[in-house]
């Protein structure tokens, strides 16, 4: 099945500048991190790879390697076009792998637990799951995945009260000033 089928119509997939780092939060760049799988390129060796190429995926709108990297016994159903349309507005923020278990019995599954932090309508989301990993003819795919209970939101910087001098530098109240408008500040 050829990767140009399965990008949905319409659908922009913009290859990231050689050195912005990777969606995924390796903290290495995109080239040498993800787009090499999402490309065709090579194929992730650990489920941990796989799991955060699947991440830089969904957050690059590369719905065709989300269903080339599904297991075949699982793929039916999976489809770019509906990711695509059930994706529209999201923005993905952050991945945050919490623990990967590699089998080491041929016959066992890998394992990735994960929480994802997302932007819907506005809003910051969540979405948890114990991902499990298959191999199959030597390569190694997303089987299912079970939900995992949200963790307590976790904020990048400190918290900006409306009344803090605003971060852009202005001397105006954050209130009055880049805050404006925003559910923070009224």
């Amino acid at each position: 099945m050829s990767r140009a089928r399965l990008q949905p119509k319409g659908a922009t997939s913009p290859k990231p500048a050689p050195e912005a780092a990777c969606p995924c939060g390796s903290g290495k760049p995109c080239a040498a991190c993800c787009w090499p799988f999402l490309e065709g390129a090579a194929w992730p060796e650990t489920a941990a790879a796989l799991m955060r190429s699947r991440y830089t995926a969904y957050a690059l709108g590369r719905y065709d390697w989300l269903v080339e990297s599904t297991h075949p016994d699982t793929r039916e159903g999976v489809n770019a076009e509906e990711l695509a349309r059930q994706c529209r507005g999201v923005r993905w923020v952050r991945l945050d792998m919490e623990k990967c278990l590699e089998a080491t019995d041929a016959e066992m599954p890998d394992v990735v637990e994960f929480h994802a932090l997302y932007e819907l309508d506005g809003a910051m989301r969540q979405l948890g799951e114990r991902s499990i990993f298959r191999r199959d003819e030597g390569k190694l795919y997303y089987l299912d995945g079970e939900p995992l209970a949200p963790r307590a939101y976790r904020r990048e910087g400190p918290k900006l009260g409306r009344n803090e001098p605003c971060p852009c530098g202005s001397g105006k109240k954050y209130k009055k000033c880049c805050g404006r408008g925003s559910g923070d500040a009224a």
